[in-house]
């Protein structure tokens, strides 16, 4: 399972919260990109159970197509935190094993409106002057 972030300010508050949810899990954002995929491969070998914070991760840009493969062994088995800005570097098949996606503003708050990711605008609203 994944549980994103998308707020950038955020990151302590996600991690705090993640750590009271899940207990203690290993914290692989010191780990570089790198050695991600290598480091994953060894937490699904020798664990049966565990929480894993990967930091902040954009996986399609950071990550070769290979290391994402590999990281989705770990995200299938373990339940596993990242903070990203953009949601679109996130590979569909990691989107299909998205959990949760925490985003700044409630689901909704605005009926549904494009508020919700990235505080952004419809290109059609129009500021009260």
């Amino acid at each position: 399972m994944l549980y994103i972030c998308t707020n950038l300010l955020q990151f302590q508050e996600f991690v705090v919260y993640f750590k009271q949810t899940h207990g203690t899990f290993l914290d692989l954002s010191k780990v570089p990109t790198s050695k991600l995929a290598e480091e994953g491969t060894s937490i699904v070998n020798h664990h049966a159970e565990c929480t894993v914070f990967l930091g902040y991760l954009e996986p399609g840009w950071m990550l070769e197509s290979g290391h994402q493969v590999q990281l989705r062994k770990l995200i299938r088995k373990f339940p596993v935190a990242m903070v990203t800005k953009f949601v679109d570097s996130i590979p569909f098949s990691w989107k299909n094993e998205t959990h949760s996606i925490y985003t700044q503003v409630p689901l909704n708050q605005y009926d549904g409106s494009t508020q919700v990711v990235n505080d952004g605008r419809s290109v059609q609203y129009e500021s009260e002057v």
